[in-house]
């Protein structure tokens, strides 16, 4: 009679597969595809009582002896489940009994729903390449339909946000969406360029402009992004000398190589990313008033990381699952460890994120993460991030609390450079002054 009772509650349960989500009957026999793909996940529902669940557990064993099945305990939230072989093949009723309390508060950072709709494929009311940006909070789809309005156009765009919110990311979709497409998409780094080079770099050099110059002068960054777009990053690091330069090329619509007398005209979209804050820097006359009225045209603010909470779930669901397939990890979050990252106030924002869970899963030893794993400075959480000096520093100090752990870790220097997105010169620098016992503050 319990039994009865019990299919009736249970007629269709979800089963999670390589293929997708379906919906089971437990009268029926085991779907078709189960002969050829592994069925990842079973839900059972959390407010059936003990026995009739473990009841449905062998039914469920029974069903599916075809495949290797993981067996998970579901509380009420629809579609909240648990990916995880902590009880695989467990054919000892008592045992499983056992695992299914002592792991009640485990949670997976997966919803069926989200899991198969905003991970496994992309947003199809976006073009392909804003699809790839994790998100599902109003303020970034606000910011994404904007930028979808403008990949054509041929103003000078202005991505501001703070360090680690995506500007890259934003400005590859833009460009990769247009016309421009087809043409090179060249980032700069401004922050990377030594001064002594940046003219060059840019604009270029006829043959013999210098001592050591290429005898057949060299095309600039410029004319390297011709018919593409230039995506020039952190625009405040730029001197004041080169601010003038760019503001002419962006009012004439040309370059003058170095040494040079030619204007060469050049069809470049710019785009430019910053996370200083433009109107404080002209107030301090570091940032020409006339370029920021130049380039403050068509202008996207990508908010941090701490006001997009609905992003936040989203992207720590992706990167766990990203990198536990990459790292060949069977790797979940208990509740408490979940619940930690969602109230850190990620001052790094997104990269910060991504390389907490590179670290989580690179060093952590067993399949469980817990909050003790993680690793956070909570001290960063609860300094005030409203001062601009304040917020500096707890970037600094994050980066390099990354560096030195990586380094710890025998991370290679370019290694280390691709996971910060920066250029491999940049942390040369920047392990050299760790070294010399300079405070990262002076970064």
């Amino acid at each position: 009679m319990r039994s009865q009772s019990v299919k009736q509650k249970t007629k269709e349960i979800p089963v999670a597969t390589k293929i997708g989500v379906s919906l089971f009957p437990l009268q029926k026999s085991p779907p078709r595809y189960c002969s050829r793909q592994e069925a990842s996940v079973v839900t059972i529902r959390w407010d059936i009582k003990t026995i009739d669940r473990l009841s449905m557990v062998e039914d469920v064993l029974k069903e599916f002896s075809c495949c290797d099945l993981n067996i998970v305990s579901m509380k009420v939230t629809p579609g909240r489940i648990l990916i995880k072989s902590w009880c695989r093949q467990v054919q000892d009723i008592p045992v499983l009994q056992t695992r299914l309390e002592q792991n009640a508060d485990i949670v997976n950072v997966a919803y069926l729903s989200e899991t198969e709709n905003s991970l496994s494929s992309p947003d199809s009311t976006r073009p392909r390449y804003f699809s790839d940006i994790i998100c599902n909070s109003p303020a970034m789809k606000i910011v994404i339909d904007k930028a979808i309005k403008i990949v054509d156009s041929k103003y000078t765009v202005l991505i501001r946000g703070e360090t680690g919110t995506g500007k890259d990311l934003l400005a590859r979709a833009i460009h990769n969406t247009g016309s421009r497409r087809f043409y090179p998409f060249i980032p700069v780094n401004c922050s990377a360029l030594p001064e002594s080079l940046m003219e060059s770099e840019f604009f270029g050099y006829e043959k013999g402009a210098f001592s050591g110059a290429d005898s057949q002068g060299k095309k600039g960054l410029f004319e390297m992004a011709d018919k593409g777009t230039l995506f020039l990053d952190e625009l405040g690091e730029l001197p004041l000398n080169l601010q003038g330069k760019l503001l002419r090329v962006l009012q004439e619509g040309g370059i003058r190589r170095v040494g040079g007398t030619q204007i060469i005209p050049i069809n470049t979209r710019i785009i430019v990313a910053t996370n200083a804050n433009l109107e404080e820097m002209i107030a301090h006359r570091t940032l020409r008033a006339d370029l920021w009225y130049r380039i403050n045209v068509l202008s996207l603010t990508i908010p941090p990381l701490r006001e997009r909470p609905h992003d936040l779930n989203l992207l720590i669901r992706y990167f766990v699952q990203k990198y536990a397939k990459e790292f060949k990890r069977n790797i979940i979050l208990d509740k408490t460890a979940y619940e930690t990252l969602r109230q850190h106030t990620w001052p790094g924002n997104i990269r910060e994120l991504e390389n907490t869970i590179i670290r989580l899963m690179l060093m952590c030893e067993n399949d469980i993460i817990r909050s003790d794993d993680l690793g956070l400075d909570k001290s960063l959480s609860s300094v005030s991030i409203n001062s601009p000096n304040s917020f500096k520093d707890q970037v600094l100090h994050t980066e390099r609390q990354l560096i030195e752990k990586m380094l710890a870790d025998n991370v290679s220097s370019r290694e280390i450079a691709k996971t910060l997105g920066v250029s491999h010169t940049t942390v040369l620098n920047k392990i050299h002054r760790y070294q010399q016992g300079i405070s990262a503050a002076s970064d």
